[in-house]
C-alpha cells in the first residue's frame, strides 16, 4: 500500500504512523519519498509518497502522516483496508469511471464517492481524465492567468475523503498530459515543468516499479479475483497522439509499452487458476460509436492493442474519453462475437472475445459528449444523457457490471458475465 500526501514546503522529518487500532499507531521505518514538479516565486508543493510493506491481506489499518517532531503538522487519523488475496472467495467491489474533474457537472459523482468507505468498496479505478486541470482556462473567469495548480489542488481536496480511505488507482488520459492555457503556452519555463504528464506522474504513485512498468503510464496489480493491466493510449505505440498542445511540448518516450503489456498479459493469463479475471484499463476506446463509426479515429488504438487483448483472452476492456456510457458485446476484428451471449444481452457466459465498455460520464467542465451518429451491431447499450459511474462486483466465477446515475444512484444498465469453464 502506498500512502501519498502533499505539503507546501519540505518537511524534513516527514513520517507515517500505522496500527490496527486508532490507539495503537506506531512510527513506521519506511522511507518517505519527497518530489516536486512545479514551483514559482510564490508557490511550491511537495508530494510525499511512502510504500508500506509487510501488511496482511484484507485487513483494516489506521494511519496518520506528518512531522515526527511537531504534532501541529500531523494529520488526523484515517484508515484503509488492504487488498484481498486471490484465494479470497468473497465478492470484490469497485467503482469505475473516467473523465472526472471539478465543476457543477461532477458534483453529484464526487458527493457520492465521498460517502463510500472501505467497508463497502475495495478500490476505485479512474481510467483517465484525472482532475481536468488542463481545462482550467475553460472555467468561468479563468481564461487569463495561471490556474493549473489551483484547479488540480482544489479537485484533489474535494476528493480527499474517499482518496484517504479507499485505494485510488489511475490510468493516464489525454487531459493528464500538460498545462494547455495561454499562460503556459507562452512560457517555456512553465511548460518545461508542466509538460509530459509531470503532474500526473508526481502527484500519484502507482505500483509500476514492482511490475517493470513506467511511472503511472503503465502498470498492473491484482486485487482478489481480478488482474488489472493499466496502459497508456496516449504515448509509446505507433501513431500515439502524445497530446502536445503547444510548440514547446515533447511528450512520451517512457519505454517499450507494448513489449511490457504482452509480457504482463501472458503472465496474467497463465495465472488464471488463481486470479481468473483480466481487466484492461485504457483511456481511449478501442470500440465506441463515435470513434469507430462516425469519426473513425480509433484505428490506431485498435492496431496497437486489439491483437494482444484477443490473444490473451482479456475479459473486459474499460475506457472513457467520450463523455458518455456505452456497453458493447464481445468483439473481435470489429465483429460481434455472440456465442454465450443471451438474447437480451444481459448475460455473457464464457464469452469468446473481450467485452468493451466506455464509462466516461463522471462529470467534467466539458460536459457530456454529443450523441454519436451511426450504429454498429456490437453496440448493445448506451446512455448519452446522464452523468454516472460504473460499479463492478466479482468473485471467482461471476462478474457483474452496472452503470449508475450519479444524482440518484439509479441503475441504468447492467449485465453479468459467468465463467463456467
Amino acid at each position: 500500500m502506498t500512502l501519498s500526501w502533499a505539503t507546501y514546503s519540505v518537511v524534513k522529518d516527514s513520517s507515517v504512523w500505522i496500527g490496527n487500532t486508532k490507539d495503537s499507531l506506531k512510527l513506521t521505518p519506511a522511507p518517505v519519498a519527497q518530489v516536486s514538479y512545479y514551483h514559482d516565486n510564490s508557490y511550491t508543493m511537495i508530494h510525499n509518497h511512502v510504500l508500506l510493506s509487510g501488511l496482511k491481506p484484507s485487513t483494516k489499518y489506521f494511519y496518520k502522516v506528518g512531522s515526527k517532531s511537531n504534532a501541529e503538522y500531523t494529520s488526523e487519523i484515517y484508515s484503509f483496508v488492504t487488498a484481498r488475496s486471490g484465494s479470497d472467495s468473497g465478492t470484490f467491489n469497485i467503482v469505475v469511471y473516467g473523465d472526472l474533474g471539478p465543476g457543477n457537472q461532477s458534483k453529484n459523482t464526487i458527493d457520492y464517492l465521498n460517502t463510500l468507505t472501505s467497508e463497502n468498496i475495495d478500490l476505485i479505478y479512474h481510467v483517465g481524465g484525472v482532475g481536468y486541470a488542463d481545462d482550467d482556462f475553460e472555467m468561468p473567469g479563468q481564461y487569463k492567468g495561471f490556474w493549473y495548480e489551483k484547479v488540480y489542488n482544489g479537485w484533489m481536496n474535494s476528493m480527499a475523503p474517499v482518496m484517504s480511505s479507499i485505494p485510488y488507482m489511475i490510468v493516464v488520459g489525454n487531459h493528464d498530459a500538460e498545462c494547455r492555457s495561454e499562460s503556459c503556452g507562452e512560457s517555456k519555463e512553465k511548460m518545461a515543468m508542466l509538460g509530459n504528464y509531470s503532474a500526473f506522474n508526481t502527484r500519484f504513485k502507482m505500483p509500476s516499479a514492482e511490475v517493470g512498468g513506467a511511472l503511472n503510464m503503465w502498470y498492473s496489480f491484482e486485487h482478489g479475483p481480478i488482474h488489472f493491466t493499466s496502459v497508456s493510449t496516449e504515448t509509446d505505440y505507433p501513431d500515439a497522439p502524445k497530446n502536445g498542445a503547444t510548440k514547446f511540448s515533447k511528450n512520451g518516450n517512457f519505454g517499450d509499452q507494448l513489449k511490457w503489456m504482452e509480457a504482463d498479459l501472458k503472465k496474467a493469463a497463465a495465472n488464471r487458476a488463481n486470479v481468473p479475471w483480466i481487466i484492461v484499463g485504457m483511456h481511449r476506446p478501442v470500440y465506441d460509436l463515435f470513434g469507430s463509426v462516425q469519426l473513425q479515429d480509433n484505428m490506431y488504438v485498435v492496431a496497437a492493442f486489439e491483437d494482444l487483448l484477443v490473444k490473451y483472452e482479456v475479459d473486459v476492456v474499460v475506457t472513457a474519453h467520450q463523455h458518455y456510457y456505452e456497453r458493447q458485446s464481445p468483439i473481435r476484428n470489429n465483429t460481434a462475437i455472440l456465442e454465450g451471449v443471451s438474447s437480451d444481452f444481459k448475460t455473457y457466459t464464457n464469452p469468446k472475445a473481450p467485452v468493451y465498455i466506455v464509462s466516461g460520464a463522471a462529470g467534467t467542465v466539458d460536459g457530456l459528449s454529443n450523441i454519436p451518429e451511426g450504429n454498429a451491431t456490437w453496440n448493445v447499450a448506451s446512455n448519452y444523457v446522464d452523468y454516472g459511474f460504473s460499479t463492478l462486483e466479482a468473485n471467482q466465477s461471476m462478474l457483474s457490471w452496472k452503470f449508475v446515475k450519479s444524482s440518484s444512484q439509479a441503475v441504468l444498465d447492467e449485465f453479468v458475465m459467468w465463467k463456467t469453464t
